[in-house]
């Protein structure tokens, strides 16, 4: 049975240091999504220089990019891999983005000199945004990864695991409307879009011993009145929804707008319902996927756990809904555990531990897309295990009714 090549560390090797200045560079310049106009021309310059064709960018999201070595003649089944190459505001590449596209950038290269030995071409697609609006969504909606085998990328963390265990996620943004009226001399004039809130926020919170444990609620009031005097007329609320999977997803987000409506009726207001910003799906924890990951882990010498809690939300997930996803976890904290999102985890992107875990990743990565292209029974398991998962998990909600955002 197959599980690590010689070939492939030796490869890796041979291109660490080209990799690793990309990183560098990426780490060294953060761009928030939507603006990785250098991160998106340093990497397809240095895939230019290594031979690659590049199109950008892909269905017409701003700094996406594709990218492959094969001729238009070839007509073998594609896989895709993945890179990241957003920021966050303030803080950088504490997302771990910058390193994990190293890892990237490294399995492709490594796998170079297999490409003709291979049953299915490769093709290394530039996913911008992350964090925010979420390129994936819109590549995923608008069919670009109908046609591939499975994708596959690698995300920096403090722990090694075989799959990235996150939550499906989507917002509502409610606004409540009243009358207003002077709360002293008239207040029965006044119709008080505060109470609305307040019902609608305490509804909410009743619900939350009847769901999941693994759903999640957090909300704010982003608008609240003007004057304690004044009843106010407009109160605005900012909402996210995390559940396992998008069926309990749905469910959750159906209560929130039934809750909606049952604060407007109580109190006489009206409401409006918006969807700002595009729902994230989940990932499915494929059983077949997650030991095959986990045993190139132990080839590898490195020990993997599966996280017994969902960790955030990834707009890789939406690519999930169609195809197979590798999201395993890299380790870059030397046992550390330092969360996502958080300074000190932006400072270990230059660091030695950092760069283990770019090269370990890059290693991971080529190994599972050899190991799938070398078992094809193996590959067409997990495809089979995949496509009845999300069948059976089917949902009406929609992923979002909005265009790209910057």
């Amino acid at each position: 049975m197959y599980f690590l090549n010689e070939r492939i560390t030796k490869n890796i090797d041979k291109h660490f240091e080209a990799c690793k200045e990309i990183a560098d560079y990426l780490t060294d310049n953060p761009e928030t999504g939507g603006n990785e106009k250098k991160a998106s021309f340093r990497i397809t310059s240095f895939l230019k220089e290594k031979g690659y064709r590049i199109k950008m960018p892909i269905e017409n999201i701003p700094y996406s990019f594709l990218a492959n070595k094969y001729s238009k003649e070839d007509t073998r089944p594609k896989i895709a891999i993945m890179c990241e190459y957003d920021a966050l505001p303030d803080i950088g590449h504490a997302c771990g983005h910058s390193l994990s596209c190293g890892s990237s950038l490294l399995a492709a290269l490594a796998l170079e000199e297999f490409f003709n030995e291979l049953p299915f071409r490769i093709d290394v697609v530039g996913t911008p945004a992350e964090e925010y609006p979420g390129g994936k969504v819109f590549l995923s909606e608008k069919g670009f990864f109908d046609d591939y085998e499975f994708a596959i990328m690698a995300h920096m963390f403090y722990k090694n695991s075989p799959v990235f265990k996150v939550l499906a996620c989507s917002d509502r943004y409610i606004t409540f409307k009243g009358k207003n009226s002077h709360a002293s001399a008239n207040p029965c004039d006044g119709i008080n879009a505060l109470n609305a809130a307040r019902i609608f926020m305490d509804s909410i919170d009743l619900w939350r011993q009847h769901i999941p444990s693994t759903s999640q609620i957090h909300g704010i009031i982003e608008s609240g009145g003007e004057l304690p005097s004044i009843v106010p007329d407009r109160i605005e609320l900012n909402y996210y929804f995390r559940a396992k999977n998008m069926v309990e997803l749905e469910d959750l987000v159906e209560k929130a707008d039934k809750c909606a409506k049952g604060a407007a009726l109580c109190t006489g207001t009206t409401y409006d319902i918006k969807q700002r910003y595009p729902t994230y799906s989940d990932i499915y924890l494929n059983p077949i996927a997650m030991k095959t990951v986990e045993e190139i882990f132990y080839a590898m010498g490195e020990k993997s756990i599966v996280f017994e809690n969902p960790q955030g939300s990834t707009d890789a997930g939406n690519v999930d809904q169609v195809i197979p996803v590798f999201h395993p976890l890299v380790e870059i904290t030397d046992g550390e555990e330092v969360p996502l999102h958080d300074a000190k985890f932006e400072r270990l992107m230059k660091s030695n531990s950092g760069y283990k875990g770019m090269y370990n990743g890059g290693v991971l990565i080529a190994s599972i897309i050899l190991r799938m292209a070398t078992e094809p029974e193996l590959l067409k398991e997990i495809q089979l295990t995949h496509k009845n998962y999300r069948e059976k998990n089917k949902v009406n909600i929609k992923s979002f009714s909005g265009e790209y955002i910057t």
